[in-house]
């Protein structure tokens, strides 16, 4: 699988290395030219960016999916912020760093990737996973995105496997 990955505002640059790298275990990661944040996907009374004009933007970004990484805070109804949203069985995904920091590097670098392979994986077909060790359990907290693992249990893994089997073909 072909991923391609734009940054939105200003991402650290060796963050963004550090993603083209850990996405090796779903395809090939392409680092895009980075884009400005909009003004007016700015929701002021929130005092966060609303997540699905992310999508909007990368939805004709080249490869077979296009992940957009901001470290603007996130949000999307009915939630007061997010890591990442997807649309299941599309193309675009977006992960936002903003809550993701952690004053241990290595920490902050499996958190991005984490949260970054979970979006992705709703892009494949899989939904939130029961499995809080999956890396498709659902996180709502830093504390969540550290207990889960950075890989797909069996029954995502196999879900993961059959629609990239299905890009090959």
């Amino acid at each position: 699988m072909r991923i391609s990955i734009r940054p939105f505002g200003d991402v650290p640059p060796g963050l963004l290395e550090d993603l083209v790298e850990d996405l090796r275990a779903l395809g090939t990661a392409t680092l895009l030219e980075p884009s400005p944040l909009r003004a007016e996907w700015f929701d002021a009374t929130k005092g966060k960016y609303r997540a699905d004009p992310f999508l909007d933007a990368v939805a004709g970004d080249p490869g077979d999916r296009a992940l957009a990484v901001t470290a603007a805070d996130l949000y999307r109804e009915p939630y007061t912020f997010i890591f990442g949203v997807a649309r299941t069985y599309g193309r675009p995904a977006v992960v936002s760093v903003a809550r993701l920091a952690s004053p241990d590097p290595k920490r902050s670098r499996e958190r991005v990737a984490k949260e970054s392979v979970h979006e992705l994986g709703h892009t494949l077909g899989c939904d939130n996973c029961e499995n809080p060790g999956c890396v498709m359990s659902f996180s709502d907290s830093v504390d969540e995105v550290d207990r889960k693992t950075p890989a797909f249990c069996p029954r995502c893994r196999a879900t993961v496997d059959f629609s990239l089997k299905r890009l090959r073909t």
